[in-house]
């Protein structure tokens, strides 16, 4: 601020000097100025000389305009005076009619005229005024009458119709002049007052502007003073601001002591942590009233300082480090803290008092303890997690080694837990995990361990055994109390476990082997059926490398594009005639050739690799049926079996939907088919998802239905349309009376309901006629056809089209 006010009193000055110099030395404008006040009065008298010259000029024409009207006026009225006179009178006495007319009132006429015959070879004078002057105006017009031909001329007399200037014009000429160097002068005249005033003014500005220049200079120092004053001011307020701010905003308790070790800081973070407000404190109390007891019983009091634990002497002159302690709230509680002292000095260095700056720490700690707790258990169960399970594995191992005993590793595994996952969500999932947890280690011993390792996961160490048996009555006790449903949400959840044994020191002598194994002898449990135990042998690991190759291989299968759908033809018992085709996947394997489906699709249901295949198989199928139906060969429905991780899908109703608008296939032409213990397993979400899909227009089938324990009156729940006897009872309804019971009145039950029955695996024509004797509406099996790829299907309907015939009529149909 003080330079600027300097730089504008510089610029002043410089601007006072300058002035100075124009009265000594004028400037090349100035110059310029002297000439426009030579040239301007030479202008003005040009000027105005020039604008009365041009007012002269149009006056002078204007006399001369109305002149020379009166003139012609004039001379038209003699004009036809003589016109009048000669039709008047005859041409013998013409001449002297004119002559008389014109001799009278000669004076008054202001005009001579002349009038000359043109009727001869040569013009004769007929009439001519004794006046008659030459003029500068002339006036002409020739008469012609019968035997008459004359030409007048008229012209003005002197003195009459003059073109000469007149008095105001004369005045005007004359007056030009004398106005213009009137003007000139009068121009001159106040140049010169002008000149005279500016100079006057130029002296009294100069002098302004020096006293200016100094008023200036003193404003400027004063004005350098004021600002070095208002920074030293905002310095002193901002810093004051900040150190507010930074009290006001610190987590830190921060409290400061004066010499004698009274408070006299305490900001609000400190009113929080302790509970006391500041007023309480400031000027009343030390620092020793926020210590715990066991604190000022170990710690030394320094009064100077108010702080417990800085002795007197040198000690007091330092800070202290960061130190862990207990303090103590207004209410007596006593907390974790960190604490730090040091000295505050003045401008000469003296200590004026102490600053303490504390911290409350006990969510660190907590946390602290919570990362111990998480770091060897399981935050949902408080099970131990995999890291302590292996610990106390080996320190069994280590026992057992030492004393001879042996030990058991039980790998559990929840069957189809995902399900309850992907339908009640993961917060259900967690409940029931904690559930079962508290099962678990219900059915254990005293000093066996159970962890939790994966999702849905658990480990049981049995350490030590006395003998074999133990293993086995622990498992039961696993099977039987999962046994039991759980209530979730409303929901009767049973969830089986499948268990794998390793023993020690049979099945590996350390504790990676003895789990790896225990998780092999697992996966042998669900294939052999879930819900059960399996011991490990050592055929397992074979059967599990297979298993893994087999996953692999079947992983690139889908990229490779191995997959291939085949068609099997579904016919009306009665006469033969295909209305439906249900797919069937087949596994073409590059080097195997075809591989049996019971041996990939339960391995593609466990490893989730069912999703992309079935959704593969549902769109092949869906555009077989379209191009069959395109080419006129068969439009009929199109059945597809979806798996138990395909109907949990959330989106299944939109996945079927963009197929269905994909491939243009009519939704009434697609037919899902499920298990029935697929559609009992959970009644609510399977009724909601199978209305979703029926609401697109598709068709729903039950499949393997009687395998089940569900009644064909609870299926009326559910929108069904057609039921699928299971191939079991066809097999041997010939021979078996129960199963011919069985499969009669699945089809009257059904039929009573209205719903479509179709049999499965009819391969005879004697379990056919039963059928037609059963009134059975649709069958399918190898009696009409095995399961083909597209193309063989698409050569027999065409043969079939060729030779007229829309029915299969057994045994000839069979290929």
């Amino acid at each position: 601020m003080a330079d600027r006010a300097s730089s504008q009193t510089d610029a002043v000055a410089a601007s006072g000097s300058g002035a100075a110099a124009d009265m000594r030395r004028p400037p090349l404008s100035s110059l310029a100025s002297l000439a426009w006040q030579a040239i301007l009065p030479l202008l003005v008298f040009v000027t105005l000389w020039g604008g009365i010259a041009r007012f002269e000029r149009a006056a002078f024409d204007a006399e001369q305009s109305q002149s020379m009207a009166r003139f012609q006026q004039t001379a038209s009225l003699q004009i036809e005076r003589i016109r009048h006179a000669l039709q008047s009178g005859t041409t013998a006495n013409a001449q002297a009619s004119v002559a008389q007319l014109l001799g009278e009132r000669r004076d008054a006429r202001n005009v001579s005229i002349e009038i000359l015959d043109l009727g001869g070879a040569q013009p004769r004078p007929v009439f001519r005024d004794e006046t008659l002057r030459p003029a500068a105006i002339l006036y002409t017009e020739q008469i012609k009458l019968e035997h008459l031909h004359w030409l007048v001329e008229i012209s003005p007399l002197p003195g009459h119709y003059s073109l000469l200037p007149g008095p105001t014009v004369q005045a005007l000429r004359w007056g030009g002049p004398v106005v213009g160097l009137l003007g000139a002068l009068i121009i001159a005249l106040l140049q010169s007052r002008n000149r005279n005033i500016r100079r006057q003014v130029l002296r009294q500005t100069a002098a302004l502007e020096r006293m200016n220049h100094q008023l200036e200079a003193s404003n400027a120092a004063l004005q350098r003073e004021v600002a070095r004053r208002a920074d030293s001011e905002r310095e002193l307020r901002a810093t004051t601001a900040l150190q507010k701010a930074i009290l006001d905003g610190s987590d830190y308790a921060i409290i400061s002591t004066d010499i004698h070790g009274m408070i006299e800081l305490f900001n609000p973070a400190a009113e929080r942590i302790f509970g006391w407000r500041a007023d309480e404190l400031i000027g009343r109390s030390t620092p020793t009233l926020l210590y715990a007891e066991e604190e000022l019983v170990h710690g030394v009091i320094d009064h100077a300082s108010g702080f417990p634990g800085i002795e007197n002497g040198e000690r007091q002159h330092e800070a202290v480090h960061l130190q862990e302690l207990n303090l103590r709230r207004k209410d007596g509680e006593s907390f974790p803290a960190t604490l730090s002292v040091s000295p505050l000095r003045d401008e000469t260095g003296a200590i004026r008092g102490h600053l303490g700056i504390a911290s409350d720490i006990g969510q660190q700690k907590a946390a602290e303890s919570r990362i111990r707790f998480l770091a060897h258990y399981d935050a949902l169960t408080e099970l131990p997690n995999r890291n302590h399970f292996g610990q106390r594995l080996n320190e069994a191992l280590l026992r057992c080694k030492a004393q001879d005993e042996q030990l058991a590793v039980l790998f559990i595994d929840l069957d189809r837990f995902k399900y309850v996952n992907d339908s009640l969500g993961h917060q259900a999932g967690d409940q029931l995990l904690q559930v079962l947890s508290k099962r678990f280690m219900a059915c254990v011993r005293n000093g066996d361990l159970v962890a939790r390792v994966g999702g849905d996961e658990f480990i049981i160490l049995l350490s030590p055994l006395r003998d074999r048996d133990e293993i086995g009555e622990v498992a039961d006790r696993v099977l039987a109390a999962l046994r039991q449903p759980v209530d979730l949400r409303g929901h009767q959840l049973t969830v089986t476990p499948s268990i794998g044994i390793a023993l020690y020191p049979e099945h590996g002598s350390d504790g990676e082997t003895l789990v790896k194994h225990a998780d092999v002898a697992m996966y042998k449990a669900k294939e052999d059926g879930r819900n059960l135990y399996r011991f490990f042998d050592r055929q397992m690991s074979l059967h599990m490398s297979e298993r893994l190759a087999l996953e692999s291989e079947l992983r690139r299968a889908l990229e490779r594009n191995e997959f291939i759908v085949y068609y099997q033809p579904q016919l009306d018992v009665h006469s033969g005639e295909i209305t439906g085709m249900e797919a069937l996947l087949r596994w073409n394997h590059p080097e195997h050739g075809l591989v049996p489906p019971d041996r990939f699709i339960p391995i593609a249901e466990d490893s989730g690799l069912i999703l992309p295949i079935g959704a593969w198989v549902l769109r092949a199928a869906c555009a077989q049926a379209r191009t069959w139906r395109d080419s006129g060969l068969l439009d009929v429905q199109m059945a597809v079996n979806l798996s138990a991780r395909q109907f949990d899908q959330q989106d299944l109703p939109e996945l079927v939907a963009s197929v269905i608008d994909g491939t243009g296939l009519p939704p009434d032409r697609l037919e899902l088919e499920l298990t029935e213990s697929l559609v009992m397993r959970d009644p609510e979400r399977s009724s909601e998802t199978l209305s979703r899909c029926k609401a697109l227009g598709l068709k729903i089938a039950v499949d393997d239905f009687g395998t089940g324990y569900s009644s064909l009156a609870y299926l009326r729940r559910f929108p069904i349309d057609r039921l699928k006897i299971d191939r079991s009872f066809i097999k041997d309804v010939v021979d078996e009376p129960d199963d011919a019971a069985i499969a009669q009145t699945i089809i009257a039950m059904a039929h009573s309901l209205r719903l479509t029955v179709v049999a499965e695996g009819v391969e005879d024509e004697a379990q056919l006629r039963l059928l037609q004797r059963w009134d059975c509406d649709i069958y399918q099996g190898f009696l009409s056809s095995r399961p083909q790829p597209a193309d063989a299907i698409t050569s027999l309907l065409l043969g079939m089209k060729a030779a007229r015939v829309s029915s299969l009529s057994p045994p000839a149909s069979v290929f």
